[in-house]
């Protein structure tokens, strides 16, 4: 039929922007292989074979064996190829070739002959998918693919790795911190269980110039054991290279603080402003051989500055402080400290500069080998860096890093059977951090009495920075190597690789260097009377020098179209070159040994497998169609696994041992509490911090040798693992819509948990009131006015204060449900929504981390805090018009959950790890009268929370926080005129969209708090004092009010509506019409002079004007009708029959006529640099109404002619339809 052509090339076109990276050789290599045979079935060797890339536009030859056999690698070819077989005697063969199921290699077997033959039809190997996201690359696996086309469309920030991530479904955004940047969660596991790759190498960083993006993948699972290093999810990103066209692109955004709207005008409210400038071009050097490529990016941005100072009295409020306590509080110091430090304002903008650039050079050294080379160049800086919105400007500092690195691959084939692949990376990085002030860090506990009459309980900051100065540095090589074999048919393919990964760091970090003072209460400040000093000393340089190894072998084996399966296995292991020193005292006191390093060896089986059912009517990938036949995508595809996944050995816990042996050089602790405390000297300490207290005042109950801190590493220790598994069922509801349910779960194991061998588990006493809890030190070492217990009263061997030891002991739960909708609807609309059930549980000790309710070392299962049990994502594009469209991202999650706790440490370990007991209501206590004070003004949820645990000491996580909503659009316009034909987009974007409606719709004191990120104030009680009066054993509490708030009114950090714009230029030949091009066999270049614009070549002398295509169209569709009358004294009509073929032909003209008149308008209105998906989907009623037309008219003829008539009348429609094809679908050359 003349409709199948033009449908099938839209379809293409549509997938053309969303292509995967299958059938891959590594991760950015195509395989393409076959067989050659004559007419009689015999191979055929010397055929040149010859695969045009659409994308590219490269084009790669190879010959055939003496068995017909050839093997083409091609590098970032992007997944569709015009394929062309050609030998001397014969005529030459074409067709194309475009992978889009779960297939590890494209296959192409062709049959040739010496006699003309038509173009071969569409070969599909596989199932021809749409855009929903269901395009799983291997076997098994479950992903999402964005290009930097798509994505670009999008309200989101490009360059942003863990942005992207989150469109997956399923995948938990976690929100950055001050000292942590932005990442997520897959499968409920922890971030440090992600990997990020580039170019199928792992790269250390989080951003690239987004022109040199060419595509991203968020996997979430896989069953290739050539995929390691990780147990969570996988980010695997391709940069861009040259072509065969000059071809890249340039955008500037702009978010500008003046276009953030909202009534408020603190700081906590106010928009940012950043500009981010990227470029990209690149092209070919020689045609066909060498490519280059190169792309710069400058992103500058400004925040404003939060800090007690800028902030005003609603947000003193929304902090939980009163601004009278606040301006005492600066009075109180202006007579503590220097004056030119007090009130040291610092920048009045929080500045965040990037700068990044990427190069590429692609060398195709002969047919056999292909050499790439990349290098790229990153460096950020930030200043103020570390302050907090309770802290003043003087806490800060700045911060600068940078990095870069240098990549090389090698692709080659031996023979048409063996393939290989060789990739090298060397990256180095480098980060520094700068504090304004070198003094100590001092802290005030301050209660207010709110304007809404609650009480709040604030902790705030002065001095200098504990976390600051740092300094990082780090270098490291990636080397791997695959092997493949891909025996007879193609049926196999075997693959054999290897991964050795070197790595050596070092760093300082300040880790409360100068030490932290803290006050109990302004009063105490004023008196200059801190209740407690603690500070680290002799914190040594950490070093680590790693050594990661890995090698696997697999099979992908094709049993039959519908299924395929990979499986295979991978040994993996990791050692660690220089040990910390060994420090026989710790042996002797706890039988651990401070020199132990790990080192393991690990197999890890995976199996994984896609089977693809077929409709009735569908015909087996590559047999085209049938006559009057429409294309059908698959009825279900059936995919799942099994596997175990290894992340690697924490480099950073083998540094941190370094550093922390025990030994008289490594790192150690002073605490001083009570009388112990020395006095503050903040003149003397900023003249001269060798001034600062190296030991407590006096004798005190603290020994005069500082107890050192040691980390051990267990016997045993081994890298994180999990067990993971998956089953999807992936249903077509239309031809262009899917529904898709994914079953997963996750089994954790060996994951990383800390035990403290040095603290006496024995209780000194219980707290009756509080449920009998444990307390580690006796009375007599909590200091009575503050309630601060002296740690070293709880050590085994008071020569140590906290041994730490690592083990891998712990374990993890998740089980997840996901059902997900996603294609293009009515009117050209392209979605993906997604629902998400989930359920995490994990182990967890109170050291390091963790929280307890006695003994810290005890492992306790519990709700993890990564769970979020409901996750919905919807991702949105409704086309308004031929240049307008807008786009949208929404999410909603479900509360994250948090743990009621004390502020401050009582049961002796050291550490504030310990979980608030439930005082009930209506006791008659003054700690029960505050409860019940909270309970009334407290959300419903945390009431519930903290009623269920009346009477007991709160369950880890027990509490669950409000959902969380997001919503932005973005809005994009694409002009056809001027010149620019659609290749400028200018977009106008909102930030915080859903912040915005909040406000429209409720009055700025009743915002419900509509996307913003709340983060629960988890701490319910603190500490003020230990009371023995009476022979009672008690501490004494200040019920923090404000437990749990996280509506509007309580939530200071508030992201305003904000509205950005942004230009995109496309520059080179546009995907789409290239795509065009290579469906119809035509030339993909520009012509001369046009190559910056793209202008019309070879392909548009193809096309001619659009009356040119919808003629050509008509023509390739001659009526069946018109056919038989022209053969009527051939075959014999008689004049009944000569009259109803008449009427035949002339409705069917009539019907053609107008419907061809309507396609002829969309293909103006659109023009030739149109919107695929709305292309689509517009002419999809009026392709399928010719086609019905033409199935219809066809069985008319055939009811009309005798089975004689017929059989001579079907002989001449079968050559103008050409072999395999649909009626109509000849093309006019072999």
């Amino acid at each position: 039929m003349r409709t199948s052509r033009l449908f099938a090339a839209l379809l293409g076109c549509t997938i053309a922007l969303t292509v995967p990276a299958a059938a891959q050789l590594g991760g950015t290599t195509d395989i393409i292989t076959g067989v050659v045979r004559n007419a009689e079935g015999a191979p055929v060797a010397d055929v040149t074979i010859e695969a045009f890339s659409l994308e590219t536009e490269i084009t790669r030859r190879t010959t055939t064996d003496a068995r017909g056999r050839y093997t083409i690698l091609f590098p970032d070819g992007g997944g569709q190829y015009r394929m062309t077989a050609r030998v001397v005697g014969m005529v030459p063969r074409q067709a194309m070739l475009i992978r889009q199921a779960d297939e590890d290699r494209l296959v192409w077997n062709v049959s040739i002959a010496g006699t003309p033959v038509r173009l071969d039809q569409i070969t599909v190997r596989g199932n021809l998918r749409l855009p929903a996201g269901f395009d799983p690359p291997t076997p098994g696996s479950t992903e999402r693919n964005m290009s930097v086309e798509q994505l670009a469309r999008l309200p989101l920030e490009v360059t942003d790795l863990a942005a992207l991530a989150t469109l997956a479904p399923g995948v938990v955004p976690i929100g950055a911190t001050d000292s942590t940047a932005a990442s997520f969660s897959v499968a409920g596991l922890s971030p440090e269980a992600n990997a990020i790759t580039l170019d199928g190498l792992l790269f250390g960083s989080g951003s690239i110039p987004q022109e040199a993006l060419r595509q991203t993948r968020v996997i979430t699972s896989t069953y290739d054991v050539a995929r390691g290093q990780f147990s969570g999810g996988l980010i695997a990103s391709t940069t861009r290279g040259g072509s065969n066209f000059v071809a890249g692109g340039s955008q500037y955004q702009l978010r500008d603080e003046d276009l953030a709207i909202g009534p408020d005008t603190s700081v906590f409210v106010q928009g940012f402003t950043q500009h981010m400038i990227s470029g990209g071009l690149g092209g070919p050097l020689k045609r066909d051989r060498l490519f280059v490529f190169g792309s710069l990016q400058a992103r500058l941005r400004d925040d404003p500055q939060q800090t007690l100072l800028t902030a005003n009295a609603s947000d003193f409020t929304r902090l939980g402080i009163n601004s009278d306590s606040v301006e005492r509080f600066t009075d109180v110091l202006a007579g503590l400290m220097p004056a030119p430090t007090v009130l040291m304002a610092g920048p009045a903008s929080r500045s965040s500069d990037n700068l990044s650039g990427m190069g590429r050079l692609d060398f195709v050294v002969s047919p056999t080998h292909s050499l790439t080379l990349r290098g790229d160049w990153r460096g950020t800086t930030q200043d103020p860096s570390r302050l907090g919105p309770l802290a003043l400007p003087q806490t800060g500092g700045t911060t600068e890093s940078g990095g870069g690195g240098v990549m090389l691959s090698l692709s080659s084939r031996f023979t048409n059977g063996f393939m290989n692949e060789l990739r090298g990376y060397w990256q180095t990085s480098r980060s520094d951090g700068a504090a304004y002030l070198s003094l100590p860090t001092g802290r005030v506990q301050v209660a207010s009495a709110l304007d809404d009459s609650s009480l709040g309980v604030a902790l705030l900051t002065f001095g200098g920075s504990s976390g600051l100065p740092t300094r990082n540095r780090s270098r490291g090589l990636e080397i791997t190597d695959e092997l493949s074999f891909i025996p007879g048919g193609g049926g196999h393919r075997f693959k054999f690789g290897g991964l050795l990964l070197t790595n050596r760091s070092s760093s300082l970090v300040a880790g409360n260097r100068l030490g932290t003072f803290t006050y109990q209460s302004l009063a105490a400040l004023e008196a200059d009377q801190p209740s407690v000093f603690t500070r680290s000393l002799e914190d040594a340089e950490r070093v680590s020098s790693s050594l990661s190894w890995a090698f696997y072998a697999a099979d992908v084996w094709m049993l039959s179209r519908p299924l395929q399966l990979t499986y295979g296995v991978r040994v993996e292991g990791g050692a660690f070159r220089e040990a910390p020193e060994y420090n026989p005292a710790v042996e002797t006191a706890f039988g651990a040994r401070t020199d132990r390093t790990p080192t393991e060896w690990h197999l890890s089986p995976r199996i994984g497998f896609t089977y693809t059912v077929r409709r009735a009517n569908q015909p087996r990938p590559g047999e085209g169609f049938a006559i009057g036949q429409r294309f059908t995508p698959p009825a279900l595809i059936i995919r799942g696994g099994i596997g175990e996944f290894r992340s690697p050995l924490p480099a950073n816990l083998v540094a941190q041992a370094r550093g922390q042996t025990g030994l008289a050089d490594a790192a150690a602790e002073i605490q001083c509490i009570g009388a112990a405390v020395p006095t503050p000297d903040w003149g003397a300490y900023l003249a001269n911090p060798a001034s600062i207290p190296e030991q407590c005042a006096g004798t005190g109950p603290t020994p005069p040798e500082a107890p050192r801190t040691v980390l051990v590493i267990g016997d045993g220790f081994q890298a994180p693992r999990a067990w993971r598994g998956s089953l999807a069922f992936e249903r077509s509801l239309t031809q262009l819509l899917r529904a898709s349910l994914d079953l997963s779960f996750a089994h954790g194991v060996r994951q990383t948990g800390y035990l403290d061998l040095n603290l006496d588990a024995t209780p000194a006493f219980t707290l009756a009131g509080e449920g009998n809890r444990p307390v580690f030190v006796a009375p007599s070492d909590i200091a009575a006015a503050s309630g601060t217990p002296r740690f070293t009263a709880s050590r085994v061997d008071s020569t140590f204060g906290r041994v730490n030891e690592a083990r891998s002991f712990l374990r993890s739960r998740t089980a997840q449900a996901t059902l997900s909708l996603g294609g293009i609807a009515g009117r050209g609309i392209v979605m993906q929504t997604s629902y998400t059930w989930q359920r995490v549980r994990d182990e967890a000790t109170g050291v390091r981390g963790g929280s307890t309710a006695g003994d810290p070392n005890a492992a306790a299962w519990a709700r993890s805090t990564r769970e979020r049990r409901h996750n919905i994502l919807v991702t949105l594009t409704y086309p308004v018009g031929p240049s307008l469209e807008v786009t949208t991202i929404g999410r909603l999650l479900s509360g994250s959950p948090y743990t009621p706790m004390v502020g401050n440490d009582i049961n002796g370990d050291g550490l504030a790890n310990d979980r608030a007991f439930i005082t009930p209501p209506g006791t008659g206590s003054a700690d029960a009268q505050a409860m019940q004070d909270l309970l009334a003004i407290a959300s419903p949820r945390v009431r519930d929370c903290l009623l269920g645990q009346a009477g007991q000491v709160a369950a880890r996580n027990s509490c669950t926080g409000p959902w969380q909503g997001s919503l932005d659009l973005q809005l994009n316009w694409r002009p056809a005129g001027f010149g620019l034909n659609r290749r400028l987009m200018i977009s106008v974007v909102t930030v915080n969209f859903l912040h915005g409606l909040d406000q429209l719709l409720h009055s700025p004191a009743g915002e419900k708090g509509w996307g913003l990120t709340p983060r629960p104030d988890g701490n319910l009680l603190y500490v003020t004092g230990f009371d023995t009066v009476g022979g009672g054993q008690r501490y004494v509490y200040r019920v923090n009010e404000r437990f749990g708030a996280t509506a509007g009114s309580a939530n200071a950090f508030r992201p305003p509506f904000q509205v950005g714009v942004s230009m995109r230029l496309q520059i080179g030949p546009d995907r789409m019409r290239q795509a065009l091009d290579a469906m119809r066999g035509g030339g993909g270049r520009g012509g001369p002079g046009r190559a910056m614009l793209g202008g019309p070549g070879g392909g548009a002398r193809l096309f001619g004007s659009p009356a040119d295509l919808v003629r050509r169209l008509d023509s390739m569709a001659p009526n069946p009708a018109r056919i038989a009358l022209e053969l009527r004294d051939t075959i014999l009509l008689d004049s009944a029959q000569v009259l109803q073929l008449t009427l035949v032909r002339d409705s069917l003209d009539a019907r053609n006529q107008a419907r061809m008149d309507t396609v002829l308008g969309v293909v103006e209105r659109e023009g030739t640099n149109a919107n695929p998906e709305r292309m689509l989907t517009t002419l999809r009623p009026m392709l399928e109404g010719l086609r019905q037309d033409r199935t219809r008219a066809v069985q008319r003829v055939q009811g009309i002619l005798t089975p004689v008539q017929w059989a001579r009348v079907s002989l001449r429609l079968r050559p103008l339809q050409g072999p395999g094809m649909g009626p109509g679908m000849r093309m006019d050359r072999p």
